[in-house]
């Protein structure tokens, strides 16, 4: 408890704290090593456990103590820390010790031999503070259990001082790589061979590799190779790359780590030469239906904050797919606002007439409900010029967008500037728009096609349901929800609460009300006519191109 409280995660080199325990262990006063071992250490939790920790990784390297005992005290400091990021720190401060002790280093690789287990699960540390590469390799060749993979670590970690002891490593390796009986030792031998390449930078045997890991992979090997285009991609070529995304398809959708390393790795290449790669093979996974965008979080936030024009293009490449799946994704990339209008066209895609009009009916299918977005995917198949286009587009922006929004859809329409090529058309529009509201509004009140008051009042029982609905769903799904306490108040300025001062007197205190709104526009035909406003959202939506 005392190394918990008194110790103090810092930057500094040289802890007074640290170096007096140090000092004190290496005399024989304390004995630091079998402290861990207590169960007044064991019952240390959260913040206190990982400052005892950090403590122990600092001091670890400078400790004299027998390395069977300084084994036993790392493993409890890591199995303690369960499945935290920083768990497995200690290895590293063993790994170190092992440098500064290389008589004991050596030991633990001779035990390991012998069958220990606590030796072999340190083994892999030992082997790489004394950079022993042909011991690492021997125990690679020699045995079949877990010293194996122990061995195929230890190489991932080596320093290769020149070309031939890297090849060595990577011709015993590959082996491992080829070989599909066994995916934990293909998996691991597929991750040390690239940890050995990027020394190296060898682009034909990185190549020569993913060809190898792509044949029948298991779920292992698919996991390293998705690790590989994370933190691996410079090492690959357009045809090692290919090869890797082709055989990720197989990955199994329950399988949400290899599926958030994917995440990374798509991420990691937007941007590089690499990117288009990357888009079809995110196209592909989402076309299959089997998970939505929002399963590859990083990705989809960069393709969001990220560059417009790619966002469009993206977009259009969706629609024009005709794939349910893809377009139902589109939803995740698109705000609710202006934020993600498109100030683009679609000429240089080189569409043709009836895809451009597919393109608008897609984008009034899927992103009705966010007629800017709508309004800016249409305006921009307008700056294209095609004039066997303008007629259906320019309709299509009258109805059913402007038949339907009133407010932002017509101010964003407004503000195209009248240097914009699609400024005419547009204007158009907005004339048939205006010319529609003055013809309806000539007809007076006619007071037979109001709704009744019995409709009105299931109108608002409707609204109110949903409404139930939806403030119900953001509290299951609020972290602040089980963290207060609710009051429910129906009328009054204020509110009081009363808190107790540690003299046991009530003190009450006040909090102002404020009010606090939002609002969305509704289409009209959602009251007028929602049958046929989702008739014709339905048939847009599954219209296919031929």
């Amino acid at each position: 408890m005392e190394l918990a409280r008194n110790h103090e995660m810092a930057d500094e080199d040289d802890d007074p704290f640290i170096q007096l325990c140090i000092s004190l262990h290496n005399s024989g006063t304390i004995d630091l090593v079998t402290v861990v071992c207590q169960p007044t250490f064991a019952s240390l939790a959260g913040h206190a456990f990982f400052t005892a920790q950090h403590f122990y990784c600092e001091a670890i390297p400078q400790l004299d103590t027998d390395a069977m005992a300084l084994m036993e005290c790392c493993r409890i400091l890591i199995e303690q820390a369960g499945a935290d990021g920083a768990a497995t720190q200690p290895n590293g401060a063993f790994r170190t010790w092992c440098q500064n002790n290389p008589d004991e280093g050596s030991m633990v690789v001779r035990e390991a031999r012998a069958g220990d287990e606590l030796a072999q699960r340190f083994v892999t540390f030992a082997l790489q503070a004394a950079n022993d590469i042909d011991s690492a390799i021997d125990f690679v060749q020699s045995y079949v259990d877990d010293r194996r993979v122990f061995g195929i670590t230890a190489l991932s970690g080596m320093t290769y001082a020149d070309t031939t002891a890297a090849h060595k490593a990577l011709t015993v390796l590959e082996a491992f790589v080829v070989d599909i009986g066994d995916d934990l030792v293909r998996s691991n031998a597929l991750l040390a061979a690239f940890d050995v390449l990027k020394q190296q930078n060898d682009a034909l045997i990185a190549t020569r590799l993913i060809m190898a890991a792509a044949r029948d992979p298991g779920p292992g090997t698919l996991h390293g190779l998705a690790r590989i285009i994370w933190l691996h991609n410079s090492l690959l070529n357009d045809q090692a790359l290919r090869t890797a995304f082709l055989a990720l398809e197989l990955v199994n959708t329950e399988h949400i780590g290899t599926l958030r390393t994917l995440d990374m790795a798509l991420r990691c290449l937007l941007g590089t030469k690499s990117e288009a790669l990357a888009l079809d093979f995110l196209t592909v996974k989402l076309r299959s239906g089997s998970q939505p965008v929002k399963n590859f979080e990083m990705t989809a936030h960069e393709l969001t904050s990220g560059a417009p024009q790619r966002l469009y293009e993206l977009i259009v490449r969706w629609f024009l797919s005709g794939s349910i799946a893809l377009c139902r994704n589109v939803n995740d990339l698109v705000g609710t606002n202006e934020e993600h209008a498109f100030d683009t066209t679609v000429q240089p895609l080189g569409l043709t007439s009836m895809q451009q009009i597919f393109l608008c009916r897609k984008a009034i299918g899927f992103l009705f409900l966010k007629p800017v977005v709508c309004c800016s995917i249409i305006v921009s198949v307008l700056r294209a010029g095609d004039k066997d286009v303008e007629p259906a587009a320019t309709e299509l922006l009258f109805d059913p967008i402007l038949l339907n929004y009133s407010g932002d859809a017509k101010e964003y329409l407004k503000r195209i500037p009248a240097t914009d090529s699609a400024y005419s058309p547009v204007q158009n529009v907005l004339a048939k728009d205006a010319e529609f509201y003055a013809t309806l509004n000539a007809t007076r009140t006619i007071k037979e096609l109001h709704p009744s008051d019995y409709q009105r009042n299931v109108i608002r029982e409707r609204m109110h349901d949903e409404m139930q609905v939806i403030r119900k769903m953001a509290e299951s799904n609020s972290i602040f929800f089980d963290l207060t306490h609710r009051s429910t108040i129906l009328y009054g300025k204020r509110s009081f609460t009363y808190v107790v001062d540690q003299d046991g007197t009530q003190r009450a205190v006040a909090i102002d009300l404020k009010s606090f709104s939002t609002s969305f526009e509704v289409p009209r035909r959602e009251i007028l006519d929602p049958v046929g406003l989702d008739y014709m959202l339905r048939v847009f939506q599954m219209e296919k191109f031929k």
